[in-house]
């Protein structure tokens, strides 16, 4: 008869096993399964609204999930039909430019400083050698689009089973979340004040980049499409897909677009001496300045308001690595994976140092706790 210690180490040593194995089968579909968790934690609030109306759980689960659908992939794939005309038409419109050797339009003959660069920057554009290379460049972006959308078409069949993995997975996430988080708090290794602090600041950082970060974002995307779209910039559905990438990386933000966009309006204007043209930048750069930039400033500490402070810092290595990482999903679990090892990090600090006194500050830059047993 094998002895206690040696049952409970090979006891051990299975479930250490069958958890690598779980975890190259689900690794293909990592994206989907984390996409489905964030999904259902989005739209909980709308899950237990539907609870206090509805009897079955299962039901309330699947109603959520069909919103989300209608929510989420109908108006993305609106969206991108439209930003793809947007994009075909920019691109035609600026060979064409190209091709006349005629970058900025401009009637100005004045002998100053701006027409004197305008007119320098048209005449260069008409070197045969510096056409041709941004033409070719401009056809490697092409041939790079087509070969993307290639891609994707092929790869159709695996898009459709990880959305409807990422169904799945949030329907059960709603469905059974609780008891799943109930389970997993049952065989953690950790003390439950340990638990309850991880699980709070996964919460408070996930509210914070997906609301405090993303939520912003798409605001401030929004509201530059409309801004374009009001001074009659061309593809403005695009311009603000653009800033709401933007918008997520810190200490860049949109200005690098609306500004711009911007100058050359008034630039436009007095060069080919439309006023109206001119009063269109003015207005654009103040709509940018008051309007876009500022929901960065007014509508994120609302939404943050009471959750944990999250360094920007942590949130813009989290997002590019995260990126990098693991895709698209990485703008979120990359904050995510960070916000979880800082955490560790503190509880280790703080039971490796049970005597450190109230008010000494730790190495992370906050109070140490003594933990009372």
């Amino acid at each position: 008869m094998l002895k206690e210690g040696t049952s409970k180490y090979f006891f051990l040593g299975m479930i250490a096993v069958a958890a690598i194995v779980a975890s190259i089968i689900i690794y293909p579909f990592i994206t989907s399964v984390i996409t489905g968790m964030i999904l259902a934690y989005l739209f909980y609030p709308f899950y237990n609204w539907m609870r206090k109306r509805i009897k079955y759980k299962g039901l309330a689960a699947f109603i959520t999930a069909t919103l989300i659908i209608l929510i989420v992939a109908i108006p993305s794939a609106l969206l991108i039909k439209n930003i793809t005309a947007e994009t075909s038409y920019l691109y035609i419109r600026a060979k064409q430019h190209i091709a006349t050797g005629e970058v900025i339009e401009t009637r100005c003959y004045e002998n100053n400083f701006l027409c004197t660069t305008v007119n320098g920057v048209n005449s260069l554009m008409r070197d045969q050698n510096i056409k041709q290379y941004i033409m070719d460049r401009l056809n490697d972006i092409l041939v790079f689009i087509t070969k993307k959308v290639s891609s994707i078409l092929l790869s159709l069949p695996s898009i459709v089973i990880n959305l409807v993995l990422v169904l799945f997975t949030t329907y059960y996430a709603l469905k059974d979340g609780k008891e799943i988080l109930l389970r997993a708090t049952q065989v953690a290794p950790l003390k439950v004040h340990h638990q309850q602090e991880i699980f709070k600041q996964f919460s408070d950082v996930t509210y914070a980049v997906i609301y405090g970060s993303f939520v912003v974002a798409l605001i401030q995307g929004a509201l530059g499409a409309f801004g374009f779209w009001l001074f009659g910039i061309q593809g403005f559905l695009l311009w603000g897909a653009v800033m709401t990438l933007f918008a997520l990386i810190p200490f860049v933000g949109t200005w690098l677009v609306w500004l711009p966009a911007s100058v050359m309006l008034g630039v436009s204007g007095y060069l080919g001496g439309e006023t109206a043209l001119i009063w269109k930048g003015i207005g654009l750069f103040f709509y940018g300045l008051l309007i876009i930039s500022s929901i960065d400033n007014i509508i994120k500490p609302v939404i943050v308001a009471g959750r944990a402070k999250v360094h920007p810092m942590l949130i813009f290595i989290g997002i590019i690595g995260g990126l990098f990482a693991f895709g698209f999903i990485g703008l979120i679990l990359g904050p995510l994976v960070l916000a979880l090892f800082q955490t560790l990090l503190q509880i280790y600090e703080r039971e490796k140092k049970p005597h450190v006194k109230e008010d000494e500050p730790c190495i992370l830059g906050r109070k140490n706790h003594v933990h009372k047993k």
